[in-house]
């Protein structure tokens, strides 16, 4: 791999406005979603919320095979995974504490482009872990995080709250959020209680940016299904960038294609991805099931494939495309036994080597045990 390429594809200037951005997604924005999305025209891309404590127990590894910067734990387990065509990328931690928050950053901070901070996720394991949604209500605890991350990282912090109760107690943490010096703030357009099922309110982040404005971009997230919702929700809501969360899964070519791009071709384009970067088949399978179900297909025949399904051989043949991953295995093995042989050969040349040396040390050592001798021969005459 080439570092240098690699560091420059992450020396970038991060530019909030006016961007369509794909929003963190658990078990959904891992590597190759991030990579198809930034194909179709997304500009940046969230990971999916990883927790601080695993974040920060896992090391560093430059994964020579596939080129890319894997975060691994000690159980090999895969926390992270990025490279240079992964550009504009952005790991949102979840955290509640400004000390983990750091410790997670700073072990992922020269691969990232930008570190987000999860104020919105609603869940029992986020809330309890004082994480997530839990810190709408503690905004000191939000300067702490924010400010510690500011003064210690080079890189553009962020992060991504929900409206709460009022407008008026949403501009205040905005305000609250804006003072610490992030780059940018993501507002999902539902309160802590509402579910992806209620509708997002985007008029109430319009009365908020009519009556508030901020020196940071917002970013509005919230019920962006088709292309053109994102123009409609700029002009709705007056905010900077849009923030897409299922209307990816339902179809990754809504960032730049007016009319959807086929399913089929979508989901065949993800699982050749997928498997070219060894994305692990579980989390493959997770994703494939999810763009279907946003697109109301749960029981047909592929999808009835797909819940039975254990292998890539198995969801290639489903989607058509087992013939390109065959192709795919047979490369990758013709590879390894390329780099067998040149071990080999480089095994053989290093023997060959030490045989030469072996020749040459014996041929030395001779030489000197004729000279050796000859001085004992003169030696003896002399005495004589």
């Amino acid at each position: 791999m080439d570092e240098t390429e690699y560091y420059e594809g992450k020396s970038v200037v991060m530019d909030y406005y006016n961007k369509k951005i794909m929003a963190p997604m658990v078990r959904v924005s891992t590597y190759p979603m991030r990579i198809l999305a930034q194909r179709y025209g997304c500009d940046i891309v969230y990971s999916e919320e990883l927790i601080d404590f695993k974040v920060k127990s896992s090391h560093r590894v430059v994964n020579e095979k596939l080129n890319t910067i894997d975060f691994v734990q000690k159980d090999n387990n895969l926390v992270y995974r990025t490279s240079a065509i992964d550009k504009n990328n952005v790991m949102q931690l979840g955290t509640g504490s400004a000390v983990t928050a750091l410790e997670a950053a700073s072990i992922v901070a020269r691969d990232v482009c930008a570190i987000d901070i999860n104020m919105g996720c609603p869940k029992y394991f986020s809330i309890q872990g004082g994480m997530g949604s839990a810190l709408l209500s503690k905004p000191e605890t939000i300067k702490d995080i924010l400010t510690t991350l500011k003064r210690n990282l080079n890189k553009p912090i962020t992060c991504k709250i929900r409206l709460l109760s009022t407008d008026q107690e949403t501009i205040d943490l905005l305000r609250v959020i804006e003072s610490t010096g992030v780059s940018a703030i993501g507002v999902h357009c539902r309160m802590i209680p509402e579910r992806p099922r209620d509708p997002a309110h985007w008029d109430r982040l319009e009365n908020i940016l009519s009556n508030a404005s901020f020196s940071v971009p917002i970013i509005a997230n919230g019920d962006i299904w088709k292309h053109e919702d994102i123009d409609a929700c700029l002009k709705k809501t007056k905010a900077n960038s849009v923030m897409i969360a299922r209307g990816a899964i339902k179809n990754v070519s809504i960032f730049s294609k007016p009319e959807p791009v086929d399913l089929k071709k979508v989901i065949q384009e993800y699982a050749e991805l997928a498997y070219q970067v060894d994305n692990h088949v579980v989390n493959s399978k997770y994703v494939i099931m999810g763009m279907l179900s946003e697109n109301g297909i749960t029981n047909n025949k592929e999808v009835k494939a797909m819940q039975v399904s254990r292998d890539y051989d198995t969801i290639t043949k489903i989607w058509d495309i087992n013939d390109k991953y065959k192709s795919f295995l047979d490369a990758e093995k013709e590879k390894e036994q390329n780099i067998i042989k040149k071990l080999d050969n480089n095994n053989d040349n290093n023997n060959n080597g030490a045989e030469i040396n072996k020749e040459d040390k014996e041929d030395k050592e001779d030489k000197e045990e004729n000279v050796e001798n000859k001085l004992k021969k003169q030696k003896i005459e002399q005495e004589e």
